[in-house]
This record gives C-alpha cells, sequence and structure tokens, in this order.
C-alpha cells in the first residue's frame, strides 16, 4: 500500500470495530465542539467531523447504535445538532422513496459532460482534486462545489450531481439528488443556493478567498420547476418473518449488518455475502478500493457466510443450500438491484421467496417526509423513543 493509499484507508477504515474505535474518540474529543465547528471546512483530515457517511450509507454501522455510542459520552441537548444531521441522510431517502420519478428524471436527463479541467478558480480546483483522491469532501465544500458548478461554471445540476455520484465514498441516491437539486432551487421552489466569496473565506478559515471569481448573483429560472405526486405504493407493513430452517439473509452494500438485525428475530438463518464488482462500473478506482476493502474484511469476519458476486451464482447457491426463502435488504429508490421483477419471478420460478426487509429506523421515519425538513424533525423524539435510542424517562 502506497502513500496515499495508506493515508486513505486510515481516514476511512475498512473494519467495523475501527470504525466504531473512531468514532469512540470522535464522541470524546470532538463531538462537544461539533455544533460550533461543524461548518468549517478545515481540510484533510476534518476531525470536525465524524467522517461516518460512507458507513451509515452501507449500514456497516446503523444510525440507532451510532446516537446510543454519542448519548453515552454527551448529553441529549449538546446532540441536538448532530441528530439532525443524522435524521437528514433518513428524510432526503424517505422523501425520495415516495416521489420516485424524480430519481428517474435525474438518471435519465444526465448529459454526458464531463469535469471541466482547470477553471482557475483555486477553491474549486482543489475540491475537485481532493475529491477524485480522497472520494470525499465535506458538507459545507459540497454546497459551495454545486453552487459554483450551476451558476458560476453554468453546467448542469445533473452532470454534476453524476461527477460526485461516480467519485463520492458516501454516494446516497437522495442525499445527492436532492442536494443537487436544492442549490439549484428544484427542491424549495426557486430557493437556491449562493456561494459567497466572503462565506468562504470565513469556513475554510482563510485558506479560499474567490473574490470576485464567484457569480453571486444568479437567478432560478422558473421554467426548470417541476411538479412531482407522491407515490402511494410503498408500504410500511413489518415483514412477516417466522422460524424456519430453509431461509437465508443476504447482505450487500445496502445493509451490511442486516444479519445482525434479523438475529434478534430469533430465527436460524443461512448467510451470504454478496457483491458484484461490475456493478455501475463508473464508480472511481478509490470508491472501489474501498467497497473491496470492506468487502474483503467481511468474508474474514464471517466464515461461515457464503460469498457471490452474480445473481446467477446466489441462485445456483441457493438452489445447492435447499433455500426457500432469501432475506435482502430493503432496496430504496436509486438503489434497485435486486427488487426487480425478472429477478424476483426468476426466483419464484424455483419456489424461492423474495422477502426485501426494512429496518425500523426507516419504517418509523420515511411516512413523516412527506413535506419539508422542519416538518420532519418535529418528529424526531418521538422517532428516538420509538427506535430505543432513549428510554421515556430522558
Amino acid at each position: 500500500m502506497d502513500d496515499a493509499d495508506y493515508e486513505a484507508h486510515e481516514q476511512f477504515p475498512y473494519k467495523r470495530e475501527k470504525v466504531l474505535a473512531n468514532f469512540n474518540t470522535f464522541c470524546s474529543e470532538h463531538l462537544s465542539l461539533y455544533p460550533k465547528y461543524r461548518n468549517f471546512n478545515l481540510g484533510h483530515p476534518h476531525e470536525n467531523v465524524s467522517k461516518l457517511s460512507p458507513y451509515l450509507r452501507r449500514r456497516l454501522v446503523s444510525e440507532k447504535e451510532v446516537l446510543q455510542i454519542a448519548l453515552k459520552k454527551n448529553s441529549l441537548s449538546s446532540l441536538e445538532k448532530f441528530i439532525q444531521e443524522i435524521f437528514w441522510g433518513t428524510y432526503w431517502r424517505g422523501w425520495l422513496e415516495m416521489r420516485p420519478d424524480v430519481y428517474k428524471d435525474y438518471f435519465n436527463g444526465y448529459d454526458g459532460s464531463n469535469l471541466p479541467g482547470k477553471t482557475g478558480i483555486r477553491c474549486f480546483d482543489y475540491w475537485t482534486e481532493e475529491l477524485i483522491e480522497t472520494g470525499y469532501l465535506h458538507n459545507h465544500a459540497r454546497m459551495w462545489y454545486a453552487s459554483i458548478w450551476i451558476f458560476t461554471l453554468g453546467k448542469s445540476w445533473i452532470s454534476g450531481a453524476n461527477f460526485f455520484k461516480d467519485h463520492l465514498v458516501d454516494w446516497c441516491p437522495a442525499s445527492n439528488t436532492l442536494g443537487w437539486r436544492w442549490v439549484a432551487g428544484l427542491q424549495t421552489r426557486g430557493k437556491i443556493y449562493i456561494a459567497k466569496a466572503d462565506n468562504i473565506r470565513l469556513f475554510t478559515n482563510d485558506k479560499f478567498f474567490p473574490k470576485g471569481q464567484l457569480n453571486e448573483s444568479p437567478f432560478f429560472t422558473d421554467d426548470l420547476w417541476k411538479t412531482y405526486e407522491r407515490s402511494s405504493e410503498i408500504s410500511f407493513a413489518k415483514s412477516n418473518i417466522s422460524t424456519r430452517e430453509d431461509t437465508a439473509v443476504i447482505i450487500n452494500k445496502n445493509d451490511l449488518t442486516l444479519n445482525h438485525y434479523i438475529s434478534k428475530e430469533k430465527i436460524n438463518f443461512k448467510g451470504c455475502i454478496f457483491h458484484d464488482p461490475e456493478y455501475q462500473p463508473s464508480k472511481s478506482v478509490f470508491v472501489n478500493k474501498f467497497e473491496s476493502g470492506i468487502i474483503e474484511n467481511l468474508c474474514l469476519d464471517l466464515p461461515s457466510f457464503a460469498f457471490c458476486q452474480s445473481k446467477k451464482s446466489l441462485i445456483n447457491w441457493a438452489k445447492s443450500e435447499k433455500l426457500r426463502r432469501l432475506i435482502f435488504p430493503y432496496e430504496t429508490v436509486g438503489n434497485k438491484y435486486f427488487m426487480k421483477s425478472d429477478f424476483i419471478n426468476e426466483l419464484r420460478s424455483r419456489n424461492i421467496e423474495a422477502i426485501f426487509y426494512m429496518r425500523d429506523w426507516d419504517k418509523f421515519a420515511f411516512p413523516f417526509a412527506n413535506k419539508g425538513f422542519f416538518s420532519f424533525k418535529n418528529n424526531i423524539s418521538d422517532l428516538l423513543l420509538k427506535n430505543g435510542v432513549l428510554k421515556t424517562n430522558q
């Protein structure tokens, strides 16, 4: 491993135990200062933020356990901003789940534009290199970057979202798509996010000051606006899992610890780790290396689990094990891989049932993501209670 690989691996380790150890350190040394410094983009190694997003995105760690760890070392009142940040990801997923056409339009609207060469805007060019090399940008930098991309460089938000899709190690279809739409004024009609030189100077501690280089007076083109109706097809009913011996849990990048979760149901099951290296072939070298590292470590930690890299090999394994039910992580909008009619019908033809299991965290929260976040956040206290993060006397 060369120096660059080692540095990236240290920032985003592959083992779950190391991720949790790093977060415990963050809770002890930095979390109390999170509300004050969270918006500062201080550069690598970004010690003022948790860097949990790649793991929450794949649920190598869960939202519930993260908040339980944080609450052991910090008061509930001091964690308000951190808790809200955790729930922002949940909110975006729930909002998009009810409006799948938003993602469909983004996906179908990609125009094939490539990243521009050196722009001469030093902060923008720096963030481009940082993203490509490390797979990560601070959230504030993502907002500035998107605003400069759209309003200063005049490129489409869709091409920018696609660039992030290929290079972000924590890429989430909902957060990425809706975040770019928000900057462009398409999420809240006409409310655009404007990157300003003074703001960049302040929150990068004078590292960057692109005075006179940015379009700080952009306007919203109303003909870009489109209203999306909410879908009524999503079901929040609990999956019916009874005790049977012919069941398997398939963990994949949509939920890498579903086996831990299903174990609480007290059923016997076989396990399979699934990773298709050919899926989303445009992903960067860094993201592919990160995902492969996590999968390799999971295989070492779960030696009794099978390992499959294609739908065909998974079906063959299920047949050889005489399985009749396969439990997959629920696949939200933008994450569909197994949750497609041709694959489900293929399993049925072999007398195998596919169950897509939604965690309680999402099942409880998604119904409240029908409007804006400020309406959603009124339910956070109740959601923490429902998920067992808080007790009634806290």
